[in-house]
């Protein structure tokens, strides 16, 4: 087993990426080293690094003799141009992070304009069951090989995907079992329980004299960087968590214990980070 750290901005990181799990399921991560540095946004393209920080992450990364690993998310078309332009400055620097599409039209860039780049497909990618409200039950479908699972894999192997990275799921089909040359991902300890494009936060700091349709394709101010708030709800025992247009909920034990023995590379998130 190996690891991998999610930061929010390029600073010190612990040598040990599970001090930031929650200590009720901590003692159940196995030891293993630290082999990645993951960076950028999986939800929000408003949130793509620019070339200053997404540099800056790599050669934190390129320091510690870790693998840079930048994160893309779900993009309109603006946002596919953001990406690609993105890449093609990192590029022009020498700098090749792995790359973790969450949307098909990146995938597609990346193999007309950047075929060497490694890639991996995020956890968007996988759309399987997270419903919180069913995660305390024990489901046998948590060992359940489905179809779909095996199709997706095939799909992606095809595309020349070098892994998959997803959080726990109430399915337990989408990693399957150990592929050559497919490497396997898990994020913890938070999992996305939903996301879209309507932001709250967003609308929240604008002005108050438009209306919410209006501030939802205005220019984002990024508002939601470094903020995270519980929200609770009448249905659910424990918090979710909303950090700009996502809402997250940490991973229960049962998740955790389901998932371990299917993948390669643990990523440790130190907060809710959209």
């Amino acid at each position: 087993m190996e690891y991998g750290v999610r930061l929010s901005s390029p600073g010190p990181f612990p040598d040990d990426p599970r001090r930031l799990c929650p200590e009720t399921w901590r003692h159940l991560l196995p030891e293993g080293p630290l082999r990645a540095v993951y960076f950028g946004s999986e939800f929000c393209q408003d949130l793509v690094p620019d070339v200053e920080e997404a540099a800056k992450f790599c050669a934190l990364a390129k320091a510690a003799g870790l693998e840079a690993v930048l994160l893309t998310p779900v993009v309109r078309a603006d946002g596919l141009c953001r990406v690609e332009k993105l890449v093609a400055d990192l590029a022009s620097q020498g700098l090749a992070p792995t790359l973790v599409f969450n949307d098909l039209g990146v995938l597609q860039m990346l193999r007309s304009r950047h075929p060497g780049l490694k890639r991996q497909a995020g956890r968007l990618i996988n759309r399987a069951l997270r419903d919180p409200r069913l995660t305390e039950q024990p489901l046998e479908s948590y060992a359940r090989q489905a179809t779909r699972g095996g199709q997706i894999r095939a799909l992606l192997q095809r595309f020349g995907v070098a892994g998959l990275e997803t959080d726990p799921d109430l399915e337990g089909s989408y990693l399957g079992d150990p592929v050559a040359d497919l490497q396997r991902v898990l994020h913890l300890p938070y999992v996305f329980a939903t996301s879209g494009r309507n932001c709250l936060i967003k609308a929240e700091v604008q002005a108050e004299d438009k209306n919410f349709a209006t501030l939802l394709s205005s220019t984002c101010p990024a508002a939601c960087r470094g903020r995270w708030h519980p929200e609770q709800r009448a249905d659910l025992a424990f918090p979710l968590w909303r950090a700009g247009n996502t809402l997250f909920f940490e991973a229960t034990r049962t998740s955790v214990e389901a998932h371990l023995g299917r993948v390669d590379r643990i990523v440790i998130h130190e907060r809710p980070m959209p």
